[in-house]
């Protein structure tokens, strides 16, 4: 099977385990034809090429930045290229929206005997996300657990997101923005725009739980500027999937809407950092774009 490895997957852990691994794979019986990625956007570059070149089946290894990178690359060449999922990073929000195990054992017989599901893509601008797009407060926090990360080995998980959160509840100012959903617009100033296809970000923070990746539809979660104390409490609203129903929350289901902004502002991509530079950034969903392999 074709698989795309990022060594730099789990804090590098991934990088440093992967020849082990592949030998608990071939005993497994899947055997790998692998190609690592080396830099940001990689991935997606190899998983273009390999669907391009008649590859059937492509075996995503890593977190949840490599799995979307992955599906962006199938979903551009827009072939009928599978997508399989080694859930090996620090989060795995993705595989957990699409019910795979993170058992290494479970997850590799889910790759060769699953069966195909097609899911839907978040669009934004010219880039395709699997399960999660945050904006705002979550996009902060993302960029402080990447450092953390970096700095603390074996931290990873809730625990790595939870310390990255509590850093970023103290030191995020929320800017102004318009939203444009459904013909209705709102001029806020945000603390977070959640932009899900999934349930859970930042390795299992249930912002929109009732969202399904292949209802064609976005689940949007908008909090406005709160207070230190509210922070907190959202963020425990987070962990306990009720952070929607608090008082200020505003929950959207719809195929696209408009963000208006008049400065360039920080996101994440599925953990993986981007910007998005307005004046307006509009985020639609595509319908059934990708097929992706889990348990039968």
């Amino acid at each position: 099977m074709q698989v795309i490895v990022n060594p730099a997957a789990a804090g590098g852990r991934l990088g440093r385990e992967w020849a082990s691994l592949e030998a608990r794979l071939e005993s497994l019986g899947l055997t790998c034809e692998v190609r690592f990625s080396e830099a940001p956007g990689h991935a997606t570059e190899i998983a273009g090429e390999l669907a391009a070149s008649g590859a059937r089946r492509v075996l995503a290894a890593g977190g949840d930045g490599t799995l979307t990178e992955v599906a962006e690359g199938l979903g551009k060449v827009g072939v009928n290229c599978e997508l399989a999922v080694l859930p090996l990073g620090t989060g795995n929000d993705g595989a957990r929206t699409l019910g795979l195990p993170n058992d290494l054992e479970a997850a590799a017989k889910v790759a060769q005997d699953g069966v195909p599901r097609e899911v839907d893509l978040i669009r934004v601008g010219e880039r395709l996300v699997l399960n999660a797009i945050g904006i705002g407060l979550t996009a902060d926090i993302n960029e402080r657990a990447t450092r953390i990360k970096e700095r603390v080995k074996g931290m990873r998980g809730i625990t790595l997101y939870l310390v990255a959160a509590l850093a970023s509840l103290f030191r995020y100012a929320p800017p102004p923005v318009r939203l444009v959903i459904d013909d209705e617009s709102m001029d806020t100033t945000m603390t977070i725009v959640a932009v899900h296809n999934g349930p859970t970000s930042g390795g299992g923070f249930a912002l929109t739980p009732g969202a399904v990746p292949d209802d064609g539809l976005l689940d949007i979660l908008l909090v406005p500027d709160v207070s230190i104390p509210a922070r907190l409490m959202r963020l425990y609203g987070a962990l306990r999937g009720t952070v929607h129903t608090m008082a200020g929350s505003s929950t959207y289901r719809t195929r696209a809407f408009e963000l208006h902004h008049t400065e360039p502002m920080a996101v994440h991509l599925d953990g993986n950092a981007g910007v998005i530079g307005g004046p307006i950034s509009r985020f639609e969903i595509v319908p059934k774009a990708l097929k992706v392999i889990v348990p039968g």
